[in-house]
């Protein structure tokens, strides 16, 4: 039997009952309805099952009447994981044919720096024409940000999580947090583009995917020191991925400002089950990407899939060349996260993959075994 005084605390001066308030408000999700901006402040803490259906619901919503309007009037263009998709696994990976999405306007690439300040100038998500693209407002512990529709989807039921705040796109601590804890309250992935490294908006987003992608089935496994603590990596990725434990975003911070001090291109996934992969970028895009693969070589090709617009592209990628444009479109992290024991010319062995040139780079000789000649003679003997 429930104490007297329990239920005076359960009702307040006016009499009324705030029992079931709780359970109210964490009910009201599933009756938004798609384009709401309503402030959502309790994403944390309502249910996994509650935030997929209300997310998938609305994005479905707003495909089919979409589908009803003339293209230039599309929040979302088309399914991207439709019948009209064509598909097949290359190993791991997979690559993708879909015309559609080379309807897509094209950018300029006038990208330098990794940390290009925003410019209020240029165009940026507050600048959107059509306040149905917002599929809601949510305020994370860490920050206000919206959902919103991506009109050219390349993975299923395909969205954008954008800062309210006019900031440039460039990952900090706030944005880490506040991606892992959309991601803790439902079963999406994301993944995040930096500037020079497949971006088109210098305005903070990360796209949100209802699909585990390709680079998920890679075994985790034992890494790299980083900063002095021990990294994942998958196992059989050919090119650079450190893998982090979301209770490590300080130290995924750290090396993320340390690529920005050197100017250096990065991809981002992030996964529910609480891991951070980090794939740094060499600091200029290969020529011989090109020749290989006619796109960008971004966060959506990094976490296993390829999408082309034509058949001869399609055609022509195999397992073979998607393992190069992985490999040679990823670099290690900067040299001083990876030293051990102070600075000097040693490198991690645990970081370079297998096969990878970094492996065959020529040990330092001995200065000691080199200054004594006779020191060689008993080591010989």
């Amino acid at each position: 039997m429930v104490p007297d005084d329990t239920t005076d605390i359960l009702n307040d001066a006016t009499g009324l009952s705030r029992a079931s308030t709780l359970d109210a408000e964490l009910s009201t999700l599933e009756t938004l309805t798609p384009g709401t901006v309503k402030p959502i402040h309790d994403w944390c803490l309502r249910s996994v099952a509650s935030n997929d259906y209300f997310l998938r619901e609305s994005f479905s919503g707003l495909l089919t009447s979409s589908a009803l309007l003339p293209p230039e009037q599309r929040l979302i263009m088309y399914d991207a994981c439709d019948d009209q998709e064509v598909r097949a696994p290359l190993g791991i990976f997979r690559t993708r044919l879909d015309a559609r999405r080379n309807t897509k306007p094209k950018k300029p690439d006038i990208q330098r720096l990794v940390c290009t300040p925003f410019d209020p100038n240029a165009f940026n998500f507050t600048k959107i024409r059509d306040d149905r693209e917002r599929i809601m407002s949510v305020h994370l512990p860490s920050g206000p940000y919206q959902l919103l529709t991506n009109k050219f989807p390349l993975f299923h039921k395909h969205m954008l999580l954008v800062s309210q705040l006019l900031v440039p796109q460039q990952m900090t601590l706030h944005h880490l947090e506040a991606v892992c804890q959309l991601l803790q309250a439902c079963s999406f992935c994301a993944y995040f583009n930096s500037w020079c490294a497949s971006a088109s908006v210098n305005h903070f987003h990360c796209h949100i995917i209802d699909e585990f992608p390709p680079v998920t089935e890679f075994p985790l496994v034992s890494g790299p020191v980083v900063l002095g603590t021990r990294t994942l990596q998958p196992q059989g990725f050919p090119g650079f991925c450190y893998v982090f434990s979301v209770t490590q975003l300080s130290l995924v911070d750290s090396v993320i400002r340390a690529m920005q001090a050197a100017n250096q291109p990065h991809n981002l996934m992030f996964t529910p089950r609480g891991h951070v992969y980090v794939f740094p970028k060499p600091l200029e895009r290969p020529a011989r990407s090109f020749e290989l693969y006619p796109e960008t070589v971004g966060g959506p090709e990094l976490i296993g899939s390829f999408t082309v617009y034509r058949s001869e592209d399609y055609d022509s990628l195999s397992t073979a060349s998607v393992e190069e444009l992985v490999r040679i479109n990823t670099a290690p992290l900067p040299s001083h996260l990876l030293r051990r024991g102070g600075p000097g010319a040693g490198v991690d062995d645990a970081a370079v993959p297998a096969g990878s040139p970094a492996a065959r780079i020529p040990v330092r000789s001995c200065q000691s075994y080199d200054m004594w000649p006779g020191m060689r003679v008993i080591a010989a003997a």
